[in-house]
């Protein structure tokens, strides 16, 4: 009985501790420095306090500073050190389990962890992250240092997805990693071993059954790299001690998965030997986790997963797609994967601006010439002329607009007055709102020069500024052209001489040759989109640096062999005059039936995408009877058996 007549109340979490200790006497050290709040001092007391710990008075520091922002630190502190105690706690009875800061990356796995990482050492300098994996479409990993994980916590919605322009968020929380601690003791005999095991001279690190070393079995200690907490330590001290190491060998460590390896992966950037042999390896998918390093020689055998290869040829495949570069497998001399075809596996990277592209002068001046005289008539200022366009129009020409505001570097889009905006928009052929249209689709799509020419005439008056038109041609053939014409133009009937209310668009054409120079338009598509006038001024700096720069009047050179293949499977059309022509005779028609100019690119243009020499390439060629795209793809097949003498 209490005071009050009552009954006594009892603390249910102190039964609750008394209850594990008897059935696991090894938590009591758990329970000895539960966690204590001391709120603060009122008026007159002392701001500091005694806490009875263990037997014994120790002076606390409860409160510093003044006013709310001291209690609000002390609060901050207490339940971060709380958080941090039961995240140890709750780690399958680990009690000194490492807590790290987990970083999540929502649709990171759909946007490709190369580019995410790139993107973060734009703004952070020295990223390490530790057990990069993938959960349902996110990308996780840890960061050991707290201010890096800050750091990249402060640059969330910062970074744009290439594809979608959507920002990519960061999301960090501090997290256990799975693994324990390990001893200072334990430590130092790593770092030991460590030092023993490095050639200074070679920067080779000898790391080949780890667990037996005698440091260890002097001292009945298991240190063996099957355990993860003893691999993560030693990836710190490579880390820190041995970061120019070209050669390490892990051979003989029954290591069956490579997650804490893989760290190495961003600590060490010039590893050119490895030796992965006599582990337990079961799966490629291990493997690939290092990819990225550029290794020369490799030693991979006694490994189960080596011996489900049906071929040495399938085996060889497989290693050159995680390590390309390699020329000594196994031992074995090999002959090291294209260098161009080891490219396709990468991220795209988007080639540099170049001016307009025609192909050659005389496409040139065709073009241009219908540029022109198209435009002065589209721009006239009563829109009812643009009926004189009928002529440019084929019999079954089509016509369609859409119409999007794309976004800003920020997701704003531009605003649109209700003049012009309203106009396109119930004209828009926009796939994205497939919805609008898929029952009318007949009333904004236009077919028939008549037709198209009614559909201009209903369009607000424009002025488009030539001087921003940049034209590439994407596909000629023998009867027929596409090029796309894109630049900023003004609209409206108010607007048309305001030099700031300037809006983008993209027109692409198909069009058909007449005869004597004349074309006639079968295909036209016109974008349009507002933009923001600071984009303006950044497209102004653009063009201004292109005028400065030749004009490309003949295609670049093919980065792969599939490039090199397309390009030859599209024939030149030196003249759109003759529509009513036979047809022309393809490359390979014309090399197979004796043409030695065209045999001689062929051969000239294989031989530089393959690295073979150019006696090598003919025979090829000739074997496939001049086809070059199934020439290609005969050599693909086979180039793991071609003799070393036949490259370059």
């Amino acid at each position: 009985m209490n005071k009050r007549g009552g009954h006594h109340k009892y603390d249910a979490k102190k039964m609750t501790m008394r209850r594990c200790i008897m059935m696991d006497s090894d938590l009591a050290p758990r329970f000895d420095e539960d966690d204590e709040y001391f709120p603060q001092p009122g008026y007159g007391e002392p701001r500091y306090a005694t806490v009875q710990r263990r037997g014994r008075a120790v002076p606390r520091d409860v409160y510093r500073g003044r006013g709310a922002r001291g209690a609000a630190t002390m609060i901050r502190n207490y339940l971060d050190n709380r958080r941090e105690r039961q995240l140890q706690r709750g780690v399958a009875g680990a009690v000194a389990a490492v807590i790290m800061n987990l970083v999540r990356v929502p649709k990171g796995a759909s946007i490709g962890k190369n580019f995410i990482l790139r993107s973060i050492g734009q703004y952070v300098e020295d990223v390490k992250p530790v057990l990069l994996k993938t959960d349902r479409n996110d990308l996780m990993f840890y960061i050991e240092d707290e201010e890096t994980a800050n750091a990249i916590k402060a640059i969330s919605r910062r970074i744009r997805d290439p594809v979608s322009n959507s920002p990519i968020t960061f999301l960090v929380t501090r997290a256990s990693a799975g693994i324990a601690t390990v001893s200072p003791g334990e430590r130092q005999l790593i770092e030991e071993a460590l030092r023993k095991r490095y050639n200074p001279e070679s920067h080779a690190l000898d790391l080949s059954e780890f667990g037996l070393d005698e440091l260890f079995r002097t001292r009945a200690l298991h240190l063996a790299l099957t355990r993860n907490n003893i691999m993560m330590t030693v990836v710190n001290v490579i880390d820190k001690y041995y970061g120019d190491v070209t050669a390490l060998s892990v051979k003989g460590n029954r290591l069956r998965f490579l997650d804490f390896f893989a760290c190495l992966l961003y600590r060490l950037k010039n590893v050119r030997m490895l030796d992965l042999s006599s582990n337990q390896i079961e799966k490629m998918s291990e493997l690939e986790k290092l990819k990225g390093w550029p290794v020369e020689t490799f030693f991979f055998e006694d490994n189960p997963i080596c011996g489900k290869f049906s071929s040495a040829d399938a085996y060889l495949s497989s290693v050159h797609h995680v390590f390309p570069a390699i020329t000594m497998l196994d031992g074995i001399p090999v002959q090291r994967a294209s260098a161009d075809l080891s490219e396709l596996d990468d991220e795209p990277t988007i080639p540099p601006l170049r001016p307009s592209f025609y192909g050659n002068e005389e496409r040139r001046a065709l073009i241009e010439a219908f540029i022109i005289e198209y435009m002065a008539v589209y721009d006239d200022g009563d829109t009812n002329n643009r009926r004189n366009l009928i002529h440019a129009y084929d019999e079954n020409a089509t016509f369609s607009l859409s119409i999007a505001n794309l976004p800003d570097a920020n997701d704003r889009k531009p605003f649109q007055e209700n003049s012009t905006y309203s106009i396109y928009v119930k004209r828009s052929h926009n796939i994205c709102c497939k919805e609008r249209w898929e029952r009318n689709r007949d009333k904004i799509v236009q077919k028939g020069a008549m037709d198209i020419v009614v559909e201009l005439r209903k369009l607000p008056p424009t002025k488009h500024l030539m001087d921003t038109f940049l034209v590439d041609v994407s596909l000629v053939t023998n009867n027929l052209m596409c090029f796309a014409v894109q630049g900023f133009f003004r609209d409206g009937i108010e607007k048309v001489d305001d030099g700031e209310n300037l809006k983008y668009f993209c027109r692409n054409f198909v069009v058909i040759s007449k005869g004597e120079g004349k074309v006639a338009v079968v295909s036209d598509m016109l974008f349009i989109s507002a933009v923001f006038i600071e984009r303006l001024r950044r497209c102004k700096v653009m063009l201004s640096n292109l005028l400065k720069a030749p004009v490309a009047n003949s295609p670049t050179p093919s980065a792969t062999l599939n490039n090199a293949m397309s390009e030859m499977a599209v024939t030149e059309l030196p003249s759109t005059s003759g529509v009513g022509q036979d047809r022309s005779l393809t490359l390979a028609e014309m090399a197979a039936s004796g043409d030695e100019h065209v045999q001689q690119q062929m051969v000239e243009a294989f031989s530089r995408e393959s690295k073979m020499k150019p006696e090598w390439s003919r025979k090829c060629l000739m074997d496939q009877n001049w086809n070059y795209e199934v020439a290609g793809q005969a050599f693909l097949a086979v180039r793991d058996k071609i003799p070393p003498e036949a490259f370059q």
